[in-house]
């Protein structure tokens, strides 16, 4: 297990930051992948200014902690373009990011860490191997125990 900082985190999300102004400086759109994307967007609307942030609401695991099928509970209108960003905190197994991709083929998909060499989210601020569980600092330490 790794556990990443909260200045891993805040670096992570000034480099996310400041690559959305870069590529998007008069217009964007922060999308949120719940729950994972909740705390690194919310960080990088502060670096932006941003006060409007759209969530996307997706489950892949069902009551026993398994992995199922993608359930998509989105209720805001995510629009579908170039200057979308949707942030997630990590990309591992990579269904949640291809899902994401056929549904908004033309937003950019943007993660704290890349642990998937095959399925790269168009951009990780962090990468470490497959296989290693990474504990964020909103998440409970023992989490990777219950």
């Amino acid at each position: 297990m790794k556990i990443i900082s909260s200045e891993q985190v805040e670096a992570a999300c000034r480099l996310i930051a400041q690559r959305i102004k870069a590529q998007s400086p008069e217009k964007y759109t922060l999308a949120a992948v719940s729950r994972g994307g909740l705390m690194p967007t919310a960080l990088v609307a502060h670096y932006l200014n941003c006060k409007d942030i759209l969530f996307i609401r997706l489950s892949s695991y069902d009551s026993d902690k398994e992995r199922s099928q993608i359930i998509d509970t989105t209720t805001d209108n995510i629009p579908d373009e170039p200057d979308t960003y949707i942030i997630d905190d990590i990309c591992d197994s990579g269904e949640t990011l291809l899902y994401l991709r056929q549904k908004y083929p033309h937003a950019q998909i943007y993660t704290l860490i890349n642990k998937n060499p095959e399925i790269k989210p168009d951009f990780a601020a962090l990468t470490e191997p497959q296989g290693l569980w990474i504990n964020f600092p909103w998440e409970p330490e023992d989490r990777a125990e219950n």
